[in-house]
């Protein structure tokens, strides 16, 4: 009994004592999170002092962290206990700030990645007016009025350069003026949109953006680890984010500079790329003659500038190109392309070959496209290589779309009589027709044109209808445009894989648009080049022809009838009569019965089976081996019966269907006919066989030479090559042992002759020559040849057509620019004497008469060759400037940004 109360005196006791213990842990508690409470208002007031004062709290190492031997961070630049930020405007601050020990303090930022981006873009869009403002007042050395000198107030910048680094420099800031304004003043541009504490000079963003439009494969981070290490700094990832954020502020504030500039000058953002930055294509004069086609112009797409999926997802901004076509105007074409119903005709056949050829050698990886949210580009350019529009390909390959898109924009803008080239113009020709600006481009007269390096892979007869040579009005072009613009944008490629949308557009924009300024730059140079290189063409060929013309007894005419006799035989040959088909179906069924019948008759031929008392056991019958072979003997012969009964029921309703009312024999005429026709039908497949590997080896050797592709790419189109001509080998041996078959013979092949092919027609003749086609002149190898060098000859004279009319156009354009920008010049000053926009249209009037005076020389030498044709203006105006520049030389040709580099240069040595 004792010991029970002793025992429910111990468990109340343990009871009390539990339940103390956690009263006082709750009050423990309740005193940790008020002590916590103020901690955290405490730092509240901390940081409202701080922004109060114009200092920003260091949240990382950065530009401005400085280190010394023990490793202790210093944050002031004197003995003091005067806070770096300057004067204080809280008092809860002032005193605090004398306890407080210098450390290294991480505000907890609660906001999404996504929100900080926001936000940030929020603040820097609020003030960029004020900022372009300030710009042009820094970049034309505009003097500040400072006015109230005591109301403004004080704050410190670390200031980062090309060759200097300085530390708590003081920026006097206004009042009621964004801190990143007062840094403009002195030629800086903050890292932070509010409470900069790191800020770039100017000089050393104008560096880097000079060398990435020229070098589009520099990235951000190798000029901040060059600042680095200049400076000697440790690089961390925040010096690039800060250095990238400067930089993209200080391309925000020259867009919004050339804005105003393009405005000013009437120059409309969504037409001026098609329809005035080449001068050579859009500045039409009244007296000049009419060119068919008016314009001319080459589209493809490009896989190299993809982009990943979710990449920089945290980046709200959308950049506004004047190149890019929006998605939405895109996409209105997406399900526009009709079924087209009936039959297949020659003309889709051809089609349909060429298509393959060229898609085989540029295929798509489909597994690829969900990896990569934009997979590539499709832009249209003009001849003279000035882009006009650019559309995104996003998870997709080539889709029609995109073509029509830009179709679409080239119709409205430019009117009517364009030409575009495209490598499956073919196809992209019904594609026009059959959807919703077909009955547009009919009426505008559309011309959709292979280009010609692409059109050596399509089909002869295909190349006889659309390739350029044989096309009026196109002159010596190529088409090929887009090539070299994509072995430019591939350097960029590199670097935007990993981008945010943002950024993806924005450097491919940059890109672009050092691009267009090059081209522009060397205008008159591409016109002088093509202007020289068609008079050479008609003084080496003309002699050449005319010597033949004169053996041959044959006239200009006999070129162009065989040419369309040979496109005349080539449209018979390219489809099959349905009457063959049929014929040529039934023989093979009757082949394939003989083949069954003969080997149901090898299997009855043994009468009887035989057996051997040794073939028998005592107690069963037969032995298992004799069963075994019994049975084997019954399975072959089943299996031959069956077939031969499945065999002549397929021929008995392929009679019944077509109405064969009398079995054909071997020895009948039609029969052997038929046979003959067959195999050559075999050969046809093993020449298009051959045909393709030949067309794909052609491409993977020209991509293999493409600047821009990278190493493991040729490593991988090395092998391609290699197992390709391996593959050709053995499509060649199996076409030379039928080749002697055919009648008449075909030659025999050699590997390096059919590698050599430079164009489809051998391949053409070689499938479809008989007896009287090889009589025909047009099949004769020599007459071949001669008959390119007449088209290459008439083309060269339609180019020195054409390009008279564009120098006629380059040279008034030049006049014009200048006058006008000149006109817009006087118009402002009269306006507002004081307008920033007046120096920076002189600015500009500097950079474009330089390139312009360069224009006027090569257009005078243009002017001075033996052969042109074109009209001489008289340069009076300008005179003088020229025998200015004559001693320069041919190397002093800069490009518009020179005048620009210049002047940052000349604020850097200040």
């Amino acid at each position: 009994m004792t010991l029970l109360n002793s025992s429910s005196m111990t468990a109340r006791t343990t009871r009390a004592s539990l339940t103390q213990i956690r009263q006082q842990r709750l009050l423990r508690a309740d005193e940790e999170r008020q002590t916590r409470e103020k901690a955290r208002r405490m730092q509240e007031l901390l940081v409202e002092a701080q922004l109060e004062a114009g200092r920003e709290n260091i949240d990382s190492v950065d530009f401005g962290d400085h280190f010394d031997p023990s490793g202790d961070v210093d944050f002031l630049d004197n003995d003091t206990d005067e806070p770096v930020g300057g004067p204080l405007l809280s008092e809860f601050f002032k005193t605090c700030s004398h306890e407080r020990v210098p450390s290294v303090h991480r505000r907890i930022d609660v906001r999404t990645r996504a929100q900080r981006h926001q936000h940030a873009h929020k603040a820097w869009t609020d003030q960029m007016p004020a900022l372009v403002e300030a710009y042009l007042a820094w970049k034309h050395n505009v003097p500040s009025d400072d006015g109230n000198t005591a109301a403004s107030y004080i704050f410190h910048v670390d200031i980062v350069g090309i060759a200097d680094f300085k530390c708590a420099v003081a920026i006097q800031q206004h009042p009621d003026e964004p801190a990143n304004k007062a840094l403009l003043r002195a030629g800086l541009i903050g890292c932070s949109p509010l409470q900069p504490s790191i800020a770039i000079r100017l000089e050393c963003l104008e560096l880097y953006h000079q060398l990435r439009r020229r070098q589009s494969s520099l990235s951000i981070q190798a000029i901040t680890k060059v600042l680095c290490a200049l400076h000697n700094v440790t690089y961390i990832r925040q010096c690039r984010e800060q250095f990238s954020t400067a930089f993209d502020i200080y391309l925000q504030i020259l867009r919004h500079v050339q804005s105003r500039v393009d405005c000013v000058l009437g120059r409309d953002p969504d037409q001026w790329q098609m329809n005035g930055a080449c001068p050579s294509c859009a500045f039409k004069q009244l007296d000049e003659p009419t060119l068919s086609p008016a314009r001319l112009h080459a589209m493809d797409g490009n896989f190299s500038v993809k982009r990943l999926d979710g990449s920089g997802h945290a980046d709200p901004r959308i950049f506004q190109s004047r190149y890019f076509i929006s998605e939405a105007e895109v996409d209105r074409f997406k399900d526009d392309v009709q079924r087209r119903s009936g039959g297949r005709s020659a003309a889709d056949s051809t089609t349909g070959a060429c298509t393959e050829n060229w898609t085989a050698a540029k295929s798509f990886e489909e597994n690829k496209i969900t990896v990569f949210e934009q997979t590539g580009i499709f832009l249209v350019a003009c001849r003279h290589g000035i882009i006009e529009c650019v559309s995104e390909m996003k998870r997709s390959g080539e889709l029609a779309k995109y073509g029509l898109a830009a179709v679409d924009r080239v119709l409205d803008i430019c009117g009517a009589d364009q030409a575009i080239g495209h490598d499956i113009a073919c196809s992209s020709r019904k594609t026009i027709t059959s959807s919703s600006i077909g009955a547009k481009a009919a009426e505008l007269k559309l011309q959709v044109i292979v280009n010609a390096f692409h059109g050596f892979s399509h089909e002869r007869r295909c190349q006889l209808q659309n390739h350029p040579l044989y096309l009026n009005g196109l002159g010596l072009e190529d088409l090929e445009t887009c090539e070299r613009i994509f072995a430019s944008s591939n350097t960029a490629a590199i670097l935007i894989r990993h981008a945010s949308y943002f950024h993806w557009m924005q450097f491919l924009d940059l890109h672009f648009d050092q691009w267009d300024m090059d081209r522009y730059t060397e205008l008159s140079a591409f016109l002088h080049n093509n202007y020289v290189q068609a008079l050479q063409i008609i003084e080496t060929d003309t002699p050449v022809l005319d010597e033949f013309k004169h053996t041959q007894n044959i006239s200009d005419t006999d070129f162009v009838k065989w040419r369309n006799e040979e496109y005349e035989y080539l449209s018979q040959v390219a489809v099959e009569p349905a009457s063959d088909a049929v014929v040529v179906a039934y023989v093979e069924l009757l082949e394939k019965l003989r083949f069954a019948e003969e080997t149901y008759g090898s299997v009855t031929s043994v009468p009887f089976l035989t057996y051997t008392p040794a073939n028998f056991t005592h107690t069963s019958g037969l032995n298992s081996n004799t069963r075994n072979s019994s049975k084997v003997f019954e399975t072959e012969y089943t299996s031959a019966l069956r077939k031969y009964e499945l065999q002549l029921n397929v021929i008995e309703y392929f009679e019944q269907r077509h109405g064969i009312r009398e079995r054909w024999t071997p020895h009948q005429p039609d029969y052997v006919q038929a046979v003959q026709y067959s195999q050559e039908r075999h050969f046809i497949r093993s020449v298009e066989e051959l045909e393709g590997l030949v067309v794909r080896r052609l491409f993977e050797m020209s991509k293999a030479n493409l600047a821009g592709t990278g190493y493991k790419m040729r490593k991988y189109i090395s092998k391609a090559i290699t197992r390709r001509s391996a593959a050709i080998r053995t499509a060649l041996d199996k076409y030379n042992i039928l080749a002697p078959l055919q009648d008449p013979p075909r030659p025999v092949l050699d590997y390096s002759e059919v590698v050599g092919f430079v164009s489809l027609g051998e391949f053409s003749l070689l499938k479809h020559s008989c007896h009287h086609i090889l009589t025909k002149p047009w099949s004769v190898s020599a007459n071949r040849e001669m008959a390119a060098k007449y088209f290459k000859l008439v083309r060269s004279h339609e180019e020195i057509v054409r390009l008279n009319v564009e120098i006629k156009r380059l040279q008034s354009w030049v006049e014009h620019e200048d006058r006008s920008i000149l006109e817009t010049i006087d118009s402002l000053l009269a306006d507002d004497p004081d307008s920033l926009l007046v120096a920076e249209l002189k600015e500009f009037y500097a950079k474009r008469h330089h390139i312009n005076m360069n224009h006027r020389k090569h257009l005078q030498k243009t002017y001075a060759l033996q052969g042109y044709t074109g009209e001489r203006p008289q340069m009076t105006v300008h005179s003088t400037v020229l025998d200015k520049e004559k001693d320069d030389g041919e190397d002093d040709e800069v490009n518009e940004e020179a005048v620009r580099l210049e002047d940052m240069v000349a604020h850097l040595m200040l």
